[in-house]
């Protein structure tokens, strides 16, 4: 397994450690969002490719890919140090695992390599409105034909601008998340207000199918919360 450090980009991992006790208490819907993503992964060809674009510390992705058919792994992140916990928790998987420091985007800019199955989960709302539009049409000449880009991300409700997204996924987060204190629930939100851009499911579909792809598939919802499926 290969770390490759190949960009100079910001750690961002100060905050994971809050981030994990949230996924540890399931409010974000991991459990149930990761059980959709191994029934889609079991339908990929036999040995596919997989790059995971955001992929942090792969904790929630690693248990799902030892159950499915996998032929190589590659990872891309912002923090060093996520990486190396993804380098922990995917040592286990018998097929070759590539890990590189990058931004999403760039990293798909900067290589000529094809992949099976693009994968990205809870990054692509950092993306300003032309960047998204951006990655759609980069991951769809990074597949292979008859692969897909296999996306969870937030979501607005189509009758809701960003700042009323803002206020009520806040107004959400206080009061239903468990395992947090009042401290930890304004720092997340804190971090949502300041670097979250997510866009209505129709400006999703415009940008997939603007970049070229045949077929969409919302495979699950839980909220504003959804698992995607974009066919080439």
């Amino acid at each position: 397994m290969k770390v490759n450090l190949d960009t100079d980009a910001e750690n961002i991992f100060n905050t994971w450690e809050l981030y994990r006790k949230i996924v540890s208490f399931n409010n974000m819907f991991h459990r149930e969002i990761y059980t959709d993503v191994a029934s889609v992964l079991q339908t990929a060809r036999h040995h596919f490719a997989l790059l995971d674009l955001g992929c942090g510390d792969a904790a929630n992705l690693a248990p799902v890919l030892g159950s499915v058919p996998i032929g190589r792994y590659c990872g891309v992140d912002l923090s060093a140090t996520a990486l190396g916990f993804a380098e922990q928790n995917l040592n286990g998987l018998a097929c070759p695992v590539i890990l590189q420091l990058g931004d999403l985007l760039q990293s798909l800019y900067e290589t000529d390599l094809r992949y099976d199955v693009i994968f990205t989960s809870f990054a692509l709302h950092h993306l300003r409105y032309e960047q998204k539009a951006d990655f759609f049409k980069a991951a769809y000449g990074h597949l292979e034909a008859n692969g897909f880009l296999l996306m969870i991300d937030t979501v607005r409700d189509e009758q809701e601008d960003l700042a009323e997204y803002l206020q009520a996924y806040c107004a959400w987060l206080r009061g239903d998340w468990q395992g947090i204190d009042d401290q930890e629930k304004e720092i997340a939100c804190q971090h949502i207000v300041e670097n979250d851009f997510p866009e209505t499911l129709s400006t999703v579909q415009t940008f997939s199918q603007q970049a070229g792809f045949a077929n969409y598939h919302e495979i699950s919802s839980y909220k504003w919360h959804k698992v995607l499926r974009f066919d080439r």
